[in-house]
């Protein structure tokens, strides 16, 4: 078995990877919606709404606990990454509203 055989068969892989590819998209929708033009940048671009790096952590932490269950060692360990990357953003977001205003 390959490497890449291996790594297309692991759920909890697929589901964080799923979850910035879902949350990109939309983010790309809703910027085409808003400025009525399309941006390449959005489709990999970090920052704007809603949050790759927040889907992706809720994603993994997610699979996690339905793979492994949340008394195995992944699950808090993706759900402790997931507290930090999540409270980082909420953080990032709330000073660009104070130097805005």
């Amino acid at each position: 078995m390959t490497i890449w055989n291996e790594l297309l068969g692991n759920q909890v892989l697929i589901s964080a990877v799923l979850g910035w590819t879902v949350a990109q998209f939309l983010k790309t929708v809703i910027d085409m919606v808003l400025n009525r033009s399309f941006n390449p940048e959005r489709i990999f671009g970090s920052g704007g709404m809603p949050s790759s790096h927040s889907a992706t952590v809720c994603a993994l932490t997610t699979a996690s606990g339905m793979k492994y269950g949340v008394g195995s060692f992944e699950f808090p360990v993706s759900f402790v990454l997931a507290l930090i990357v999540i409270s980082d953003a909420m953080a990032v977001r709330r000073q660009m509203g104070q130097q805005v205003t």
